[in-house]
């Protein structure tokens, strides 16, 4: 078997492949795999977990498959001049042949290869979308998943439910609908349903960085979603395909708080609020994660103790505030959280104003007994939440 390419075009297709080869060990997960497959060539990696796929525009002789360990032709495709290139494989060795000679490589038994042809055929085909919006919505999964995923595995996953995507380690909580538009209201604003309707996608968190790679090589494109029983596969407009093996542990059933309005509310300049936290962390020790924040006489209060055990206090001014009338009143103390989950918030929030949504909880007694902040956003047409838990 005989394969002719321009350099250009097989970089583009190990790129894709390369995001699912093994860096270590000495078996085909290490390898790329190249074969004819109905008047196509391609190439495919598989690390026991994700598997990848691409097709090239080449000209082949012979029909049948090879494999090439895939960092070793990586560095050889880097060395070689930009021309057209020859891979011919025979006797258990792959000739690469560039203008300047050629170098032999060992090839494996490209029939011992998992391929995943028939699973693919036998994926449900599901929602085509812009590849860039489902990598913003797994961004956001991403940043509040658990890595707890011998103790609590239903957590370390994200997964489609009821047409949202959720992930929670338990400090917080995320949230992403992705929609389009349905119409518009009798004040004749939008109105949106859910684009991912009958979709139950869920991935493992170990497994997101890998499937964020994909998608960027999507460029504007769409990517077709294509779920299976064991697998998920996401299908590139040149007929690139990456999939990713389907956890065995399901995202439990959360109790949601739906309700469309926030008790009380703050509403914040985000270059305001990023520039606070770090000024307080800064004088604060390098292990403590806990900012108290209040409000009292119309300012936003932000504490955090400093190394010399004294208590440093910044105060914002809101752009609005209120509160519901009958609402649970806030404790007179204030309320905690993490900073870091608040960091992780806003390093991919967009607006300039932020808007921190309170929910105070008590106990039969009257007794504040902790509570939650939730964070609303518009990105385009698709609607991120993020809850943040109060600690106690």
């Amino acid at each position: 078997m005989k394969i002719e390419v321009a350099k250009r075009d097989l970089e583009a297709a190990l790129q894709v492949v390369s995001i699912s080869a093994s860096s270590t060990g000495s078996d085909l997960t290490t390898h790329f795999v190249f074969r004819t497959k109905d008047d196509l060539v391609e190439v495919l990696s598989n690390n026991g977990r994700l598997g990848a796929s691409a097709p090239f525009i080449a000209k082949a002789e012979g029909e049948g498959a090879f494999t090439v360990e895939s960092w070793r032709l990586n560095k050889w495709i880097a060395a070689v001049e930009d021309a057209a290139l020859v891979l011919e494989a025979k006797d258990g060795s792959v000739t690469a042949t560039s203008p300047k000679g050629s170098v032999k490589f060992q090839s494996l038994d490209p029939s011992s290869f998992p391929y995943w042809d028939d699973s693919f055929d036998g994926a449900e085909e599901g929602v085509k979308l812009s590849a860039k919006r489902l990598g913003s919505a797994l961004s956001h999964a991403k940043l509040f998943i658990s890595d707890k995923d011998t103790t609590s595995p239903k957590l370390a996953v994200t997964e489609m439910l009821e047409n949202n995507l959720q992930s929670t380690d338990k400090g917080a909580l995320a949230l992403v609908t992705l929609r389009k538009k349905s119409g518009e209201d009798e004040d004749g604003k939008a109105t949106y349903e859910p684009e991912m309707v009958g979709s139950n996608l869920r991935i493992h968190g170990k497994d997101l960085a890998q499937v964020l790679s994909f998608l960027s090589t999507c460029g504007d494109e769409a990517v077709q979603l294509r779920e299976g029983d064991r697998a998920l596969f996401l299908e590139r407009e040149d007929g690139s395909v990456f999939n990713v093996g389907r956890p065995r542990h399901a995202f439990p059933e959360l109790d949601m708080d739906e309700s469309p309005d926030d008790p009380h509310w703050w509403q914040l300049k985000t270059s305001d609020l990023k520039g606070s936290i770090g000024a307080l962390a800064a004088a604060a020790a390098r292990e403590d994660r806990r900012m108290t924040f209040n409000f009292a006489d119309g300012m936003v209060s932000m504490e955090m103790t400093a190394t010399s055990g004294s208590k440093n206090i910044l105060h914002l001014e809101p752009l609005s505030h209120g509160s519901l009338e009958g609402a649970t009143s806030m404790p007179e103390d204030g309320f905690e959280i993490s900073y870091p989950y608040l960091l992780s918030l806003l390093s991919q929030y967009k607006d300039d104003t932020i808007t921190f949504g309170l929910h105070p909880q008590v106990d039969d007694a009257g007794k504040h007994r902790g509570g939650w902040t939730r964070f609303r956003e518009e990105r385009g047409d698709d609607y991120f939440v993020t809850l943040l838990v109060w600690l106690i």
